[in-house]
């Protein structure tokens, strides 16, 4: 099956917000790919539901349960440094690479979409994926 990493700026705006982010989580939610997660992913998206959009902690647990549910956990090392200055773009890359994701997707325009690709994972912002995914 399909392997995609999903950055948690697509996870948030998916839980938060209709549109092309909300139809990649319910796919993942629905399991029509395999997910590709990791701890740094889950931290910053339980952060962000609970002090940016303020969730309750059962809510927050609840949610980071169910994306657990249909995930598989990698863990970064720190290994990839492929952008300098912003550690977290570098797990998330590294994530993607050892999960073997064909996709990572996300909103990042500034440090992750401008690469495109790095090693055999393709870096898409989420209309792209979708358009990827009706044409497979």
């Amino acid at each position: 099956m399909l392997k995609v990493c999903i950055d948690t700026n697509i996870w948030i705006s998916g839980i938060m917000f209709s549109g092309p982010p909300a139809t990649i989580v319910s796919m993942a939610f629905n399991r029509k790919f395999d997910v590709i997660l990791s701890q740094t992913i889950l931290n910053e998206l339980e952060r962000n539901l609970l002090n940016k959009f303020h969730f309750s902690r059962g809510n927050t647990k609840r949610m980071i349960n169910r994306v657990l549910q249909v995930s598989d956990l990698y863990e970064p090392t720190g290994s990839i440094k492929i952008i300098p200055d912003t550690h977290p773009d570098n797990l998330i890359l590294e994530t993607a690479f050892l999960g073997n994701a064909k996709y990572l997707v996300t909103g990042d325009k500034e440090h992750l979409l401008p690469l495109k690709r790095f090693k055999h994972v393709k870096i898409v912002e989420p209309s792209e994926f979708l358009i990827r995914m009706k044409n497979t």
